[in-house]
């Protein structure tokens, strides 16, 4: 056989091996507003709101994970990550991170969400993923205050869409008669049109039992709403100290449904936020006097959030 034959013959064989692959999912490539998928950090303008994006290397191949991180009111999206520190972390972990910016608080600093802004989000994550081909059973959100309420309200809303969620300093719906917090986030009820998650996924939740902006009587409510809409069991004790909980209720079988960081930390006094006391993310490196969003708690303290909403988004993608 000649060498033109076993050249022939190689391509030949190529070609077979490829036809067979040819269920696997595509490369990344540009669409809708994601207008670059190279790796690094991206602004695109996405559903008319500034969408931040960190696009780890490894996600140059198909098969990463997603997560979509929301800031509370007088945030930004990037503000919001300088507290979390998600996107150095999904770098190691292979997840592409968004931080979009919601539309202007109105009177104030920064930004702020709606119940308009649902849909669009579900787009962003949508043209995201769609263009980064990741991982459907690897797609979580998380967010804090307004953020939060957010995060919880698109669980009761798209359930089937996010593998878990981690909602920080959010609380039950309607707020008229929860401390007077007025949102909506989800009622757990079963009886109300689209009142309950299509099905019961891991939740993640942070919760200041000295928060003035989102009270523990509105964080603890909606906690315990879930757990009796899903015959969740006892509680039981994971770690803690002196100064927070983490608590974990799941049915029988032991599979993770709720996990909580119940905390006594508070923001830095004298500082912009300290008001807002309980109000603060635990391990935040942010600076606690800054103008804008200096809602680190301050330290010392014994969990970094940002770590551990990471570390559950690892330990818990869909089935």
């Amino acid at each position: 056989m000649s060498g033109r034959e076993i050249g022939y013959g190689a391509f030949a064989l190529g070609a077979v091996l490829l036809a067979g692959c040819s269920n696997a999912p595509p490369n990344p490539v540009a669409s809708g507003c994601v207008t670059d998928v190279s790796p690094g950090m991206h602004t695109f303008t996405c559903q008319g709101l500034d969408t931040e994006i960190w696009v780890p290397k490894q996600c140059e191949a198909p098969g990463c994970g997603l997560i979509l991180e929301l800031h509370g009111d007088t945030g930004t999206g990037p503000l919001f990550e300088a507290n979390m520190g998600l996107m150095p972390l999904g770098d190691e972990d292979g997840y592409v991170v968004i931080a979009p910016t919601g539309p202007p608080l109105a009177g104030q600093v920064g930004a702020t969400w709606t119940l308009a802004e649902d849909d669009k989000l579900m787009a962003i994550v949508d043209n995201v993923a769609g263009a980064f081909a990741t991982d459907v059973k690897k797609t979580h959100v998380t967010g804090f205050s307004r953020g939060g309420y957010v995060a919880w309200r698109l669980l009761c809303e798209h359930a089937d869409r996010f593998a878990s969620v981690a909602p920080g300093a959010g609380g039950s719906a309607p707020g008229g008669d929860c401390m007077g917090v007025d949102d909506v986030s989800c009622p757990f009820d079963a009886s109300m049109p689209g009142g309950m998650p299509s099905r019961a996924i891991p939740v993640l939740a942070l919760m200041g039992r000295l928060d003035t902006a989102v009270p523990w009587a509105c964080t603890t409510r909606i906690r315990d709403q879930a757990i009796a809409a899903w015959g969740l069991g006892a509680a039981q004790f994971l770690d803690g100290d002196s100064n927070y909980t983490h608590n974990h209720w799941g049915p029988a079988s032991g599979a993770a449904l709720i996990e909580t960081f119940e905390h006594s930390y508070q923001t830095v006094d004298p500082g912009p936020e300290s008001s807002f006391a309980g109000h603060c993310i635990p391990g935040s490196t942010y600076d606690p006097q800054a103008a804008q969003y200096a809602v680190a708690c301050a330290p010392p303290n014994a969990f970094a959030w940002g770590q551990q909403v990471m570390r559950f988004f690892i330990r818990n993608p869909a089935p």
